[in-house]
């Protein structure tokens, strides 16, 4: 069997990994409610006609149209991750962010864009 991490000294029914994966977790679902990702979002909207979806968005690397499931809304510097209490005020300072640090791509973008990131950060 593989190593395995500490139990969490809050809850030691948990791992300390999964108490920090529980967290970050937390932290991203409350992002997806943040009001500069939906201000970004209607900036880059347009409406369309004579097709099964309302709206359009479009990627700020590429230029072309998607409908909303194809695209997501990309911090320009990236949030990082959560490891530790020490690492917190820095990951929530970089994650709620205002609208002019985000950026709408496409996922074929996005996918780039982060396999460049964590190639960087190697």
């Amino acid at each position: 069997m593989g190593r395995k991490t500490p139990p969490c000294p809050i809850y030691p029914a948990w791992t300390t990994a999964r108490y920090w994966a529980f967290i970050r977790s937390a932290l991203r679902k409350a992002w997806q409610r943040w009001p500069p990702r939906y201000e970004v979002l209607a900036d880059s909207k347009r409406t369309v006609t004579g097709k099964r979806h309302k709206y359009e968005y479009k990627c700020s690397a590429c230029g072309n149209y998607f409908k909303q499931k194809d695209v997501q809304v990309d911090h320009t510097v990236p949030a990082g991750t959560l490891k530790d209490y020490n690492d917190l005020p820095q990951f929530v300072e970089k994650l709620f962010v205002s609208k002019d640090k985000l950026s709408v791509l496409c996922k074929a973008c996005d996918s780039i864009k982060t396999k460049k990131e964590r190639a960087n950060e190697s």
